[in-house]
């Protein structure tokens, strides 16, 4: 934000202005003289030593200069981000927190997913959170060190026949064993900005899973509850977050075992200028909120407990 000039800033010269038409002697002499003391004054000043900022003269370190861009993430996924939840979210104070650590301290705006993960990767945006690593991301963004490590378990309607059974990460879409051929023929939900696991989305591509995308986790919920959908493969915490929210307890079910364990990472664009340097500052500062204790103690004040 650009600081606007003051008002009214007062005038290069002083006192009453100077009268051409002055009738006594020597007037035209003493305006010449005046007029050569005033170069001559703006030439000392001009030679003169510049003082130094305050800045300048503190010690230690200089802090990073803000440069423009915003942190950004998004809303409706508790407990990770979200405006509503306190210090906005888990995942949104550790990324602060990590950065401060290093002096970096960057303003978070919150958005809807899409908007934010496309203007990071068209360099807008400084960086997004919290994300699940996937090949078509890897292309487009530089992934940071994980910031959490969560299960993802499949959440199914009660109105809906579909099991899941074991082997659901690393199954092969194409062949006959593993749950990921649970979801054959049927509809999985996946929120705008989300991302399906690989083995579904091949699924997908191959026209064996109907997806259905609405524009937020809370919709999701909602197609599931109500059998519009099958299932929806996502985190424990968020989802029970989302579940209890909605009152939706009573129409989902859980899968017995998890479908994967991933992690949850802070990406830069790849195009950005100096996102190694910035990814490289994040993990030192997320390691060291983890060596000091400040990680496990965020984590036991925003974690919701999953359901039974």
């Amino acid at each position: 934000m650009s600081a606007r000039p003051p008002d009214g800033g007062a005038g290069l010269t002083g006192g009453r202005p100077v009268d051409l038409r002055d009738s006594a002697g020597g007037a035209a002499g003493g305006v010449r003289r005046a007029a050569l003391g005033a170069v001559m004054a703006g030439l000392f000043l001009c030679a003169a030593p510049a003082r130094p900022s305050a800045l300048e003269t503190q010690s230690g370190p200089v802090p990073t200069p803000y440069t423009g861009l915003d942190l950004v993430t998004g809303n409706d996924y508790a407990p990770y981000t979200g405006e509503d939840l306190p210090g906005g979210g888990l995942v949104t104070e550790l990324v602060r927190q990590a950065f401060a650590v290093g002096g970096r301290r960057y303003d978070v705006r919150f958005m809807p997913w899409k908007r934010g993960y496309d203007g990071v990767v068209l360099g807008r945006f400084l960086a997004t959170f919290p994300y699940v690593r996937t090949p078509e991301r890897e292309r487009e963004v530089l992934f940071s060190d994980p910031v959490i490590e969560v299960r993802q378990f499949v959440y199914l309607s009660k109105r809906s026949a579909m099991e899941f059974h074991d082997g659901g990460a690393g199954g092969k879409p194409g062949g006959d064993s593993g749950g990921v051929t649970d979801f054959r023929g049927r509809t999985v939900c996946q929120p705008v900005g989300y991302a399906l696991p690989a083995e579904l989305e091949e699924l997908v591509q191959l026209g064996r899973l109907t997806r259905h995308t609405p524009s937020d986790l809370g919709a999701c919920m909602r197609m599931v509850a109500t059998g519009r959908a099958d299932a929806l493969v996502i985190d424990e915490y968020s989802a029970a977050a989302a579940i209890a929210r909605a009152g939706l307890a009573e129409e989902i079910r859980v899968s017995e075992r998890p479908f994967a364990v991933v992690t949850l990472h802070l990406v830069v664009g790849r195009a950005t200028p100096g996102a190694e340097a910035m990814v490289a500052a994040f993990n030192d500062g997320l390691k060291t909120l983890k060596q000091q204790g400040v990680y496990r103690r965020l984590l036991a004040a925003h974690t919701v407990q999953p359901l039974p």
